[in-house]
């Protein structure tokens, strides 16, 4: 494994290679309506409190035309691990770990749109992730507005396990599987989904009816699942409660599922902090048709040091069809207008108890 100093010495000589100059591109939201990057993020992906705005807005600034812009955003990330994922580990690699292609915006009054396409995906080749129609049903000043969407989408949970997310490591919890049923949280749902309130601020919900099928899992589509979530946000305190229930047809039989979480959040002053603790029951998803409870949950911190800067660390734990305990921390850095470089340690212990560290960067580039 690299030592650290020269690992991020050699990063630091890629990113004055790599980073854009002033004139680059600027993704298509802020090249709408006259803004920089960092008027929606401190770093891309964070999202800052006008950005949440904009976003719980149906991408609508109130005052401000849009102007004619192209339509489609790119994000490219470079990763390097020191340990590559099996059968090619333990040998360290550098990858193009996304191309990613999104696109989003409003349709008329109280219409929006978005999709987001993964060219590439892990290195390897990915599909369609989030791609939605959105209607707000209530006037843009409603004291408690009501959005519809329908389509291909993540669901609202108190983190994004994946567009959002800052490290190069997935929540575990919600890439966990119970036996032979191959629902998570991470791929996206197709159906239709109804929010009500602004997750912002006081109490707010949502109810989903979705199809019974995992994307890219090879299962036909088996029955309706539903997912339900309720936020309540007072002052720096968020909390969340949600549900998911579903059936699946496995090889053994049919295995009727839940998923319940709990969410917990505090920010004040540059510093966040959020906790997740999630459990399961799956009545029939070993091939004895037994049943499998799963557990599972993180804690994650989050501080911001400067306006380029934040520095984050996050245990994360599952129980039930794999045990799994890792602690990851490290720090990202805004390079430019629309980049980003990060460095990550993730610690976990080997079957035979030893400690395992793997280094990972990653420098972001959205255009």
């Amino acid at each position: 494994m690299p030592r650290l100093p020269i690992l991020a010495a050699s990063l630091l000589v890629a990113t004055v290679a790599l980073a854009p100059r002033p004139a680059s591109a600027i993704p298509v939201f802020a090249h709408r309506f006259g803004l920089t990057c960092q008027t929606c993020h401190t770093e891309v992906p964070h999202l800052t409190e006008f950005g949440e705005a904009f976003l719980a807005n149906g991408y609508r600034m109130p005052g401000r035309k849009a102007k004619p812009a192209f339509p489609v955003a790119i994000r490219i990330q470079v990763a390097y691990s020191s340990a590559a994922p099996p059968p090619d580990a333990p040998l360290p690699r550098t990858i193009v770990d996304e191309v990613e292609f999104l696109t989003g915006g409003s349709v008329g009054s109280r219409g929006s749109y978005f999709g987001e396409l993964y060219a590439i995906d892990g290195g390897r080749v990915g599909r369609a992730r989030d791609v939605w129609a959105g209607w707000r049903a209530t006037p843009s000043r409603a004291r408690v507005p009501v959005t519809i969407r329908a389509g291909q989408m993540t669901l609202p949970l108190p983190f994004d396990p994946e567009t959002f997310r800052e490290t190069t490591d997935h929540y575990a919890i919600w890439d966990q599987t119970a036996g032979e049923n191959p629902f998570t949280f991470f791929e996206p749902k197709i159906g239709a989904q109804v929010a009500v309130g602004d997750r912002r601020h006081g109490l707010s919900g949502t109810a989903s009816l979705l199809a019974g099928h995992d994307v890219g899992s090879g299962l036909p589509t088996h029955g309706q699942d539903t997912f339900a979530s309720l936020q309540q946000t007072v002052g720096e305190l968020t909390l969340t409660v949600y549900r998911y229930d579903g059936s699946r047809r496995l090889s053994a039989g049919d295995d009727r599922f839940w998923r319940t979480g709990y969410g917990l959040g505090w920010e004040r002053r540059g510093t966040q902090v959020d906790a997740v603790y999630q459990s399961g029951n799956d009545t029939a998803a070993n091939v004895y048709r037994g049943a499998v409870q799963t557990s599972g949950g993180f804690v994650q911190v989050r501080k911001t040091l400067s306006d380029r800067t934040f520095a984050l660390a996050r245990w994360d734990a599952t129980q039930g069809s794999l045990f799994a305990r890792s602690f990851i921390y490290g720090a990202g850095c805004r390079v430019s207008h629309n980049t980003r470089l990060t460095l990550f340690d993730t610690v976990k212990r080997t079957d035979d108890r030893r400690t395992l560290h793997t280094i990972s960067s990653a420098f972001l580039l959205a255009l």
